[in-house]
């Protein structure tokens, strides 16, 4: 158990780290920005409360925001992804067994399109609000929603390369 709590400890430390130092400088055509620390929260235990994985959202999200500068962004976009995991993510992980509690869900605790569409839905929800809010407007409707598409593509491919590189241990 205490293996598990510091595992997702350094998991959200070293996620959190890495996309301030090195993912928020990362422009890819001057409007995708891929959003890696999101990873932290979706790899929360099934287990973990509904009001802990929320405040633990918006622990996250407030610290990229710190960081970033900007007030609230992240923050709101993290917590909005948090509610939407608990409504329908964790039945999206668990579709065979509803009863079952995954301790880390990841590509190897959980069946690949399980937890490809998991982390892609995830991923766009996070990207919606985030454009939403950024651009807090529909003037320009179009170029938010590409701008938006693209996040979530490129933040969902960073997610899966990030599973993929990183095997469990073989016992």
């Amino acid at each position: 158990m205490t293996k598990l709590i510091f595992s997702n400890i350094f998991r959200f430390l070293a996620l959190i780290v890495l996309q301030i130092l090195i993912f928020n400088y990362v422009y890819l055509g001057g409007y995708v920005i891929p959003f890696i620390y999101i990873l932290a929260v979706l790899m929360l235990p099934t287990r973990v409360g509904n009001i802990p994985t929320l405040l633990i959202a918006f622990a996250a999200g407030m610290l990229i925001d710190l960081f970033c500068n900007i007030p609230g962004f992240h923050a709101f976009s993290c917590t909005m992804m948090a509610f939407v995991r608990i409504v329908i993510g964790n039945r999206m992980l668990t579709r065979d067994d509803p009863t079952v509690e995954i301790d880390t869900p990841s590509i190897h605790s959980v069946p690949f399109q399980s937890f490809a569409a998991y982390l892609f839905v995830m991923a766009l929800v996070y990207s919606l609000t985030f454009s939403l809010i950024e651009s807090f407007s529909f003037g320009n409707f179009w170029m938010t929603m590409l701008s938006m598409l693209l996040n979530a593509v490129a933040s969902w491919v960073l997610m899966l390369l990030c599973q993929l590189l990183i095997s469990p241990k073989k016992k």
